[in-house]
């Protein structure tokens, strides 16, 4: 799998932009502020059609203007695909081989992984940043898992609007019997994932660490119980939390609230973890999303780089290097200078300044 074509216009600070990328690395380099990691969020949106940071799609058009695109051609398999996005007057059009396309007819050509500077705070950081981390890895892999949290937030706003507009119970039972739906797939499918990528997690960072630190990953729901083997006690768990979600006017428990947990000898990595170890386990559980990844779909993502070497200490930097050197998909990293990266390897360098980028010799 491999990115062979990227257009942009009017996306971000970039007017227009072309690239056509290096099967294997692509160094992406340019002081900050002038659009890097812009370059990379285009083909984060290209690949999940979801913005990386904006919250609204509105934010992604160049200011002052009223529609923005991203084009791409995408190499699998001997095939060439051709995708696009496109934002005009606030509505999002997906385009793949030049037709309009739903999300389920477009997804599958192009797959990415994306790291990035936040994703280093990610043990210490705050629940939903892991919760994001966990629901993107699975669309990764799994692109119907975007419909199932698209659906089961749907279904939690509508209780909290009935919560809130206090609704009569008879009325928020039903709600909560679908909500109650939702929830179980949702848990259920995050609960396989942590399921499999802990065993590769564990032993990803006693490599990069270079020692046994007696690392686990594991996935905290708020309501202890299965909704496997059980999704009616979800229903009754609501229930029975209505009064107090009444006075507050949301549901507090639910796989909204729920958590991804690190423990480092059997005690919180969150508290006990110094900041390096806690880098390594995230640079080690990206490496462990890409190898299951590959397992899953039989291919190679492409890998997102946003300037993370500059957040990893030397020792923890050679080693993901020594990771790239191995790793045979096509990587795209920024940097403020290329002089930071170890890259021994064929790679073409692009300069970016004040929203345009252009290929430099190396």
């Amino acid at each position: 799998m491999k990115v062979t074509r990227l257009a942009l216009r009017d996306f971000r600070n970039f007017a227009e932009a072309e690239l056509r990328p290096h099967p294997r690395f692509n160094v992406i380099w340019g002081e900050n502020g002038q659009g890097k990691t812009n370059l990379l969020e285009a083909m984060y949106w290209l690949s999940t059609l979801r913005p990386l940071r904006a919250s609204r799609l509105r934010e992604l058009v160049r200011w002052g203007h009223k529609a923005t695109r991203v084009d791409g051609e995408v190499e699998r398999e001997g095939l060439v695909h051709r995708l696009a996005v496109e934002v005009r007057d606030g509505d999002r059009r997906a385009l793949r081989e030049g037709k309009q396309a739903r999300a389920s007819q477009y997804f599958g050509a192009l797959a990415v992984v994306m790291f990035t500077p936040d994703d280093v705070g990610m043990v210490r950081g705050s629940p939903e940043l892991r919760r994001r981390f966990v629901d993107r890895a699975i669309f990764t892999g799994r692109p119907a898992h975007l419909a199932t949290v698209v659906d089961f937030r749907r279904a939690l706003d509508a209780r909290n609007r009935l919560l809130r507009e206090s609704a009569p119970d008879d009325l928020v039972d039903v709600y909560e019997a679908t909500l109650a739906q939702q929830a179980a797939r949702l848990m259920a499918a995050r609960r396989a994932y942590v399921e499999r990528i802990g065993p590769r997690f564990a032993e990803i960072v006693a490599a990069v660490a270079g020692a046994e630190l007696g690392v686990e990953l594991s996935y905290r729901p708020s309501l202890s119980v299965d909704p496997v083997d059980d999704p009616a006690a979800l229903h009754a768990a609501w229930a029975a939390d209505r009064g107090r979600d009444r006075e507050r006017g949301f549901t507090q428990r639910g796989p909204q609230a729920d958590d991804l947990g690190f423990t480092l000898l059997d005690r919180s990595a969150r508290s006990y973890a110094s900041q390096g170890q806690q880098r390594a386990m995230v640079l080690a559980l990206k490496i462990a999303e890409i190898q299951l990844l590959e397992a899953i779909r039989q291919c190679t993502p492409v890998l997102l780089l946003d300037d993370v070497s500059s957040e990893l200490d030397p020792r923890r930097n050679a080693r993901l290097f020594e990771f790239l050197g191995a790793f045979e998909g096509q990587v795209f990293i920024t940097t403020t200078d290329p002089g930071f990266l170890k890259i021994d390897a064929e790679r073409r360098i692009w300069r970016v300044e004040a929203g345009a980028v252009a290929r430099q010799e190396d």
